[in-house]
């Protein structure tokens, strides 16, 4: 993929989010209580492993892919990119509860920005910043589903509630209100 695509994805990735949760508002699906009660917990299930993996990483929030260390524990000991299958796990919670045809469309679109465009670009940083010790890694430990379960993690670090706080509290805030207005948007449109 071009360097230039990679770091314009890279710095536009929200905007993925904001463009999915306006379509969602202004397009939502029927109201159905199982799909909404199986996205609501996917919902909350993504929030909690992107506050997880949040309390291991040094600050996260830029424009550019950069990384000051390599992370391995934590839920980075199950894989590499618990932040983005965080966000998967959030975005199909919200598509599901939407409706079915958000669904491929918010799949299909995840794919696309992060599989093929986002992930590679920052693994292409990685292994030229960390090196054999990323390669390692990256054999060992899958992309964004866990494929195996480590005994030990290889790194000693510790989870840091107040890191994941700072990183986490405007995410967890733009979810909840993401959340509540597209639950309102469900229950008004009937």
């Amino acid at each position: 993929m071009n360097d230039k695509i990679s770091s314009a994805a890279f710095k536009c990735r929200g905007l993925f989010w904001t463009l999915f949760a306006i379509g969602f508002l202004i397009y939502p699906g029927s109201f159905s209580a199982a799909r909404y009660c199986a996205g609501f917990v996917l919902v909350v299930a993504g929030q909690l492993l992107r506050f997880w993996a949040a309390g291991y990483i040094p600050q996260y929030r830029t424009e550019v892919i950069g990384a000051p260390e390599l992370i391995t524990s934590g839920p980075y000991s199950y894989i590499r990119n618990p932040l983005y299958a965080g966000n998967f796990i959030m975005g199909f919670g919200w598509a599901l509860m939407a409706g079915f045809g958000w669904l491929t469309a918010f799949c299909a679109a995840f794919f696309l920005l992060y599989c093929v465009v986002i992930i590679p670009a920052e693994e292409k940083f990685l292994e030229g910043k960390f090196g054999a010790k990323y390669s390692a890694y990256k054999e060992k430990t899958s992309a964004l589903i866990p494929l195996s379960f480590p005994k030990t993690a290889e790194q000693d670090r510790k989870f840091d509630f107040k890191a994941a706080w700072a990183c986490e509290r405007y995410s967890i805030r733009t979810h909840v209100i993401v959340t509540v207005l597209l639950t309102a948007r469900l229950l008004f449109s009937r």
